[in-house]
């Protein structure tokens, strides 16, 4: 078993490169330099079983990317090695960073935002986060959320920055730490959301023009539901409905509240049932 578990981090180890654009003889290549040390072209073959002449084509596109150094020797002589990891990895991003400057400029003088309406699905967490935080950037005047407080963690410094610029930002609290003036803690769904609700959930309704509504797994490594719209209508009427839940919170502190059964938690609808898996069968 060790000698597998060997083998395999040996394979991983020499594939490790692949994800930066290098064919695996490249990886690989490399790898045994790093190894071993200078060696011949011819060498470097033997090692990796591979034809003469595809070793000496991988090495040449290794030299160009800055991964190998070659002696100045005759062709035959010539020996290959390799360049420190730490300045190979500096040297791909540095160049990744370049590349994605001129790739940004080129692509922003072509794009034209455009409302279209509707409603899409987002699939992955990634885009989950980075759409969070496109909205929160760009928010002009107002932003409403709903974040539990794992999502809140790693969206507070974005929250706060749009804060700083003097936008209103207003939500919905579930730990007394996160509470505002503009936040109302709400202790009647603290202990649903911290133990009971399936996944976690974020809601951003920016300015009353886009809203993104997604609940994310427990470990946050998938997407249970998400959705984002730019439609116009749909942020106003979200926005009502959250802005409206807000001040009911604060509201709610007042334990006489009338309409307090009305709530999410204080109706149990059969949908939250449902939602808990606590639905009668």
């Amino acid at each position: 078993m060790g000698i597998l578990q060997t083998m395999n981090k040996e394979s991983s180890v020499d594939l490790a490169l692949t994800s930066f654009g290098f064919t695996e003889l490249e990886s690989r290549l490399y790898c045994e330099l790093l190894r071993t040390g200078s060696a011949s072209g011819y060498r470097l073959a033997q090692r990796v079983g591979k034809a003469a002449a595809n070793v000496y084509q991988s090495l040449n596109s290794l030299t160009q990317k800055g991964a190998v150094l070659v002696s100045d020797d005759l062709e035959d002589t010539r020996t290959y090695s390799p360049v420190s990891p730490q300045q190979l990895m500096k040297t791909l991003k540095d160049s990744f960073e370049e590349r994605h400057t001129d790739a940004l400029a080129k692509l922003k003088a072509v794009y034209t935002p455009q409302n279209d309406e509707r409603v899409y699905s987002v699939q992955g967490v990634q885009q989950i986060f980075e759409r969070a935080r496109t909205m929160l950037a760009s928010a002009k005047e107002i932003v409403l959320i709903d974040f539990f407080p794992e999502i809140y963690d790693l969206l507070r410094e974005d929250v706060e920055a749009v804060r700083s610029r003097g936008v209103t930002v207003a939500g919905i609290a579930y730990r007394p730490g996160d509470a505002g003036a503009d936040m109302p803690l709400n202790k009647d769904a603290a202990e649903l959301v911290s133990s009971r609700w399936p996944g976690l959930g974020l809601i951003i309704i920016a300015d009353g023009r886009q809203y993104l509504v997604a609940q994310l797994s427990r470990d946050m490594t998938k997407v249970l539901n998400g959705v984002w719209t730019d439609s116009v209508f749909l942020s106003c009427v979200f926005h009502s409905a959250v802005a409206a839940d807000i001040r009911l919170v604060a509201l709610r502190a007042d334990a006489s509240d009338p309409l307090r059964h009305l709530s999410l938690q204080g109706s149990t609808p059969p949908g939250l049932k449902s939602l808990l898996n606590e639905q009668d069968h």
